[in-house]
């Protein structure tokens, strides 16, 4: 059954809600994965390991992926250290790492995304990156 690109953009962001639940229970008062990002640039935190709750985590370029205890990855990247962001990539990776068949194209969830931009829930700070809306 191949997946709609609005429903791998949603699932996408339902993981990426897990995980920065996860985040916050486990760093209470932070400022979410850009606070793990700091602990990791201050060398505070290393560039992998494991969260409590088992969620795993490696740091990447100006990102992290994080891999939930039943193998969902979830990557974002932080755009100038300050905001977590992610591409259609990203969501393709999501859907392929859980096994749904992935839609049609990454132009579709880029359409996708740019649909929930218009209703308010996401952001485009960047041409082709998305964020959650605040």
């Amino acid at each position: 059954m191949t997946g709609e690109p609005l429903s791998e953009v949603e699932a996408y962001l339902q993981a990426l809600s897990r995980v920065r639940g996860a985040v916050q229970r486990c760093h209470p008062g932070g400022e979410g994965l850009v606070s793990l990002l700091r602990l990791y640039r201050s060398r505070a935190m290393e560039k992998t390991g494991i969260l409590c709750e088992g969620l795993e985590y490696n740091f990447h370029g100006s990102g992290c992926l994080f891999v939930e205890v039943d193998g969902a990855e979830v990557d974002v990247d932080f755009l100038e250290e300050k905001l977590e962001v992610f591409d259609p990539w990203r969501v393709r990776r999501f859907s392929m790492s859980v096994e749904n068949e992935p839609s049609g194209s990454l132009e579709g969830i880029a359409e996708a995304c740019r649909s929930l931009v218009s209703q308010g829930r996401l952001t485009e700070p960047r041409s082709g990156w998305f964020s959650i809306a605040a």
